[in-house]
């Protein structure tokens, strides 16, 4: 069959074919190809001196709703395109690092990774990134590290600790989460202050749990406040027990059962339950002098475990 095709229509179709064996052709040599990622460069900001002033959530806040507070404490120099000059607050000294470039501006010094988000002469912004296996994920890092060079610190006479204080913003977060937590202990959240326990009565011994510090692998600073642990030993009690309990203490220090916390068959759990409630409300409320945790100065309503023994002899 012979088609009668108009000479403009024609005309159309030629240009039309010019440009899709164009595009092939471009694609072969690699011109439309995706770019190249482009490594970051620290040289226009080599040997410059930065202190960490502060350090956020996606949210700008310095807490989550756990209660773990992100603290800056980085000082870091980069002395070449791969090597960089880093603070340790554990050692007290600066310790020269390799610097590991990626692509889309990650890199990774002093055992982390990290993608610039923004880089001048006079700050840095990095944002820390989760490594899970071999991937690294930055939907799911949500820290943020704002960094101050020495010397733009020094020309505008800028306080090292007030820039590294919470602001206000984190202290509305935090009042509102406490008035929450007060009224329903469901909300507790640690506080960053912990819970302080003191006995009153020769009969019990109360010792705070804390990991031996290993030099090899030093505890996060936050281990301290999250999960506050509690040895109690209380002599000439009913009987010999052993139990390990979660209990929340209100901002008035007055403890609440939570939950046991080795696993209990359903059969026993109300029995299990009725025990432990009276080992806190006898033995703990009368024998404990209980400081309730705080965060910011405000009390608010926390949670602690406690490994409790009673020895009847």
């Amino acid at each position: 069959m012979i088609f009668n095709i108009p000479k403009k229509s024609i005309s159309h179709l030629l240009i039309a074919i010019i440009f899709i064996v164009s595009v092939s052709a471009c694609k072969r040599r690699g011109i439309h190809e995706t770019k190249e990622p482009v490594h970051i460069s620290f040289k226009p900001i080599a040997n410059i001196a930065y202190t960490e002033v502060h350090r956020s959530l996606k949210n700008g806040l310095s807490f989550d709703d756990n209660g773990f507070q992100t603290e800056p404490g980085y000082k870091i120099t980069f002395l070449t395109n791969d090597s960089a000059s880093v603070y340790s607050p554990d050692k007290k000294a600066f310790i020269n690092f390799y610097v590991f470039m990626e692509q889309d501006s990650i890199f990774n010094v002093a055992r982390s990774y990290f993608k610039m988000q923004f880089m001048s002469k006079d700050s840095l912004k990095f944002q820390v990134l989760e490594v899970e296996g071999d991937t690294l994920h930055t939907r799911r890092s949500l820290v943020y590290m704002t960094f101050y060079s020495n010397d733009y610190i020094k020309a505008h006479h800028l306080d090292i600790v007030s820039l590294n204080k919470p602001t206000r913003a984190d202290t509305l977060f935090i009042q509102r989460k406490s008035a929450i937590a007060n009224k329903n202990p469901d909300s507790a959240f640690s506080a960053r202050q912990p819970v302080e326990l003191a006995s009153r009565s020769p009969l019990l011994t109360v010792k705070r749990n804390v990991e031996e510090n290993d030099p090899l692998n030093p505890p996060d600073a936050s281990d301290f406040y999250m999960d506050p642990e509690f040895n109690i030993i209380i002599r000439k009690a009913y009987e010999d027990f052993s139990y390990s309990v979660a209990i929340f203490v209100d901002n008035k220090g007055k403890l609440y059962f939570d939950r046991s916390m080795v696993y209990v068959m359903p059969e026993f759990r109300e029995s299990n339950t009725k025990i432990l409630k009276a080992i806190i409300d006898g033995y703990l409320t009368a024998y404990l002098k209980v400081t309730p945790g705080s965060t910011l100065g405000i009390k608010h309503t926390s949670y602690i475990i406690v490994n409790v023994v009673g020895k009847k002899g």
